[in-house]
C-alpha cells in the first residue's frame, strides 16, 4: 500500500484575520513548508486548511449573512491571494484548493494573478463537484451505500474503535480493564468533554455508546465469564466494525473511478495514535497495528474485487477496480457457501472473464439477492469472490507483467444473525520459514485475527481475513522489536468471530 499525502496548512474550522502582519507571517511560513515538503513523491494535494468552506463559510452565511461578504474577502485574502502563490511558485504539477471539503473551483487560469475562481455554493443541480468527508455515527447506515457521499475525491472519513488490551495494560490498572471503566471513559474524547473537564461523562458515554451499539447491531455480542477475556472480545469487535466500515467505504470510493464522477482518491482518518484511547486510528500508540491497518492495506491493493449491495432494492453487484496505468485482463471466480463450509448450488456463473481499463472499474455481475437465494436461509449464506488479472505496475515496461490477485467476502445477513459455526482454527509456526500457518478445519472462518503478545513489536503480512473450510493460510511477519529468544511465538493466538459466541 503506497502512502498518499494530502497536505494541509495549519488552518482549520475557524475564521482567520487578514491584516498585513499576519499575512506576511503566513506567506513566509507557507513558502518554507511547500519547499520542504514538495519533493515527496507521494504528495497528491495541497489544501489551505481543514473544512473551512464546508463548515465555516456555510455556517457564517446562515448565522451572519450581513457579514458574509466581509469575511469572504478575508478568506480569499489568506487562502487565495497569499497561499496560492506560495504553492504554485514553489512546486510543479500539484493541485491546490483553499479548503479540504468544498465544491472546488469554477475556473483555473494560470495567466491570471490569482488563477483560481472558487465555486463556493454556485452548483448546478445534478453535477458533481469537489471533495467530500463523511462522519456518520448512526451505525444502522454503516453499510447503506446510498448514505455515502459522491464527489471527485474523498478526503476524510472515519469511525472510532478501541485499542488492544495490550496497549490498555500499559496505561490502565487491572481493575480498570473493562469497557466502561472510569479511566477509559475519561480517555475517550468523542465527544469532547470541553476544555480540561474530567467529569463530563455525558459526552464521553455518547461515543462509547456508538461503539457498543455498532458491535451489537452487526456482530455476535461478547458475554464471557472472564472479565479480561470479555473486554478483549469487545475490543476485537469494535475493531472489526471499524475495519468493515472503512473497507466498505474505500471500495465504494474506488469504484467511482469507473463511474461518472471519476473519483480518483480516498483518504481516511486516521493513521496513528498519539496516546492510548478509543480513536479513529489504524496504528496504536506503541506501533501495534489495529485490524483497520491490515484492512486498509488489503482494500487499497492495486486490483480489488468487491461487492456492492443495495439494501433498498436487494440488488447485488460485483465490480473489479484497478489503479494500474494500463488495462488488465483476467478472471473472477465466485463461490457460495453455507457457514458450515458446504458449497451451495446458487445459479450464478462460477467465473467471469474481466477486462479493466487504466485507473478504472468494471462491473462483472449483478443479481437480485431475493430471487437468487430462493430456497436458502439468508442467515446461512456467504459468498467468496476472487480475482486474478495480468497487468503491469506503473513506470514498468508494458511487457513486464505479473499476476495481481485479490479476494473478498459478502454475507447475506449481518453476522449478529448469521449461523456461524466453529471453524476449528489451528495455528502453527515454522521457524525455518518464519511463518505462521492458520488452518480452518471445521467451517467458514469470519474475521480471523492473529494476536501477538505484549513484549514484541511486529506486523503480520495479512490479518483480519476470512477463510473457507479446509483452507490453510501461510502468514509471514516482520519483527521490529523484542522477541530475541524466539519464545514469543508461543504467545501468538488466533481467533475469529465465532469466539464471540463462546462464554
Amino acid at each position: 500500500m503506497g502512502l498518499m499525502l494530502w497536505s494541509e496548512f495549519e488552518f482549520g474550522d475557524a475564521l482567520y484575520p487578514a491584516n498585513a502582519e499576519f499575512l506576511a507571517n503566513v506567506r513566509e511560513e507557507a513558502n518554507y513548508q511547500v519547499r520542504r515538503v514538495n519533493h515527496h513523491p507521494s504528495l497528491a494535494f495541497w489544501a489551505g486548511g481543514n473544512e473551512l468552506e464546508s463548515l465555516e463559510l456555510s455556517t457564517l452565511a446562515s448565522v451572519a449573512p450581513d457579514q458574509y461578504d466581509h469575511y469572504l474577502a478575508e478568506f480569499e485574502a489568506l487562502f487565495l491571494d497569499t497561499l496560492v502563490p506560495a504553492v504554485f511558485s514553489n512546486s510543479r504539477s500539484i493541485s491546490y484548493t483553499p479548503s479540504s471539503t468544498g465544491n472546488g473551483y469554477q475556473t483555473l487560469d494560470f495567466s491570471l494573478p490569482v488563477p483560481i475562481i472558487e465555486r463556493y455554493n454556485n452548483k448546478t443541480p445534478g453535477e458533481i463537484y469537489g471533495d467530500t468527508d463523511y462522519y456518520n455515527y448512526d451505525s444502522s447506515l454503516a453499510f447503506n451505500l446510498s448514505a455515502y457521499p459522491i464527489g471527485r475525491f474523498s478526503n476524510e472519513f472515519g469511525y472510532h474503535s478501541m485499542p488492544s488490551i495490550h496497549s490498555w495494560r500499559q496505561v490502565v490498572p487491572q481493575s480498570e480493564l473493562h469497557f466502561n471503566s472510569t479511566t477509559i471513559l475519561l480517555r475517550n474524547r468523542h465527544y469532547p468533554p470541553g476544555g480540561l473537564n474530567t467529569t463530563n461523562f455525558a459526552n464521553t458515554t455518547k461515543g462509547m455508546g456508538e461503539m457498543t451499539i455498532a458491535a451489537q447491531r452487526w456482530y455476535p455480542t461478547p458475554n464471557k465469564h472472564d472479565p479480561i477475556a470479555n473486554f478483549s472480545s469487545w475490543i476485537y469487535t469494535t475493531q472489526v466494525f471499524q475495519t468493515d466500515f472503512y473497507r466498505s467505504q474505500i471500495q465504494f470510493y474506488r469504484r467511482g473511478s469507473g463511474l461518472p464522477e471519476r473519483q480518483l482518491g480516498s483518504l481516511y482518518w486516521q493513521l496513528e495514535d498519539q496516546w492510548t484511547a478509543p480513536t479513529w486510528a489504524g496504528i496504536e500508540y506503541d506501533g501495534r497495528w489495529k485490524m483497520l491497518h491490515y484492512g486498509a492495506k488489503d482494500i487499497f491493493a492495486n486490483i480489488i474485487v468487491a461487492p456492492y449491495y443495495n439494501v433498498t432494492t436487494g440488488e447485488l453487484q460485483v465490480w473489479v477496480t484497478s489503479d494500474l496505468w494500463s488495462p488488465v485482463r483476467g478472471t473472477v471466480n465466485i463461490t457460495w457457501f453455507d457457514y458450515a463450509g458446504n458449497r451451495l448450488d446458487v445459479s450464478t456463473p462460477p467465473s467471469f472473464e474481466v477486462e479493466v481499463g487504466a485507473i478504472n472499474s468494471t462491473r462483472i455481475s449483478r443479481c437480485d439477492v431475493g430471487e437468487l437465494l430462493v430456497g436458502y436461509d439468508a442467515e446461512d449464506v456467504v459468498m467468496k469472490m476472487s480475482v486474478a488479472v495480468t497487468g503491469s505496475l506503473p513506470n514498468r515496461p508494458v511487457n513486464e507483467t505479473q499476476v495481481f490477485r485479490h479476494e473478498n467476502w459478502w454475507h447475506a445477513a449481518p453476522l449478529s444473525r448469521s449461523a456461524l459455526r466453529d471453524p476449528g482454527l489451528r495455528l502453527s509456526h515454522d521457524n525455518a520459514t518464519k511463518t505462521f500457518t492458520v488452518e480452518a478445519r471445521g467451517a467458514v472462518a469470519a474475521w480471523v485475527w492473529l494476536d501477538h503478545p505484549d513484549d514484541v513489536g511486529l506486523s503480520f503480512e495479512a490479518n483480519g481475513f476470512w477463510m473457507e473450510r479446509g483452507e490453510k493460510r501461510v502468514v509471514g511477519y516482520g519483527l521490529w522489536s523484542g522477541g530475541v529468544d524466539g519464545r514469543w511465538v508461543e504467545g501468538v493466538e488466533v481467533r475469529s468471530m465465532w469466539d464471540n459466541t463462546l462464554p
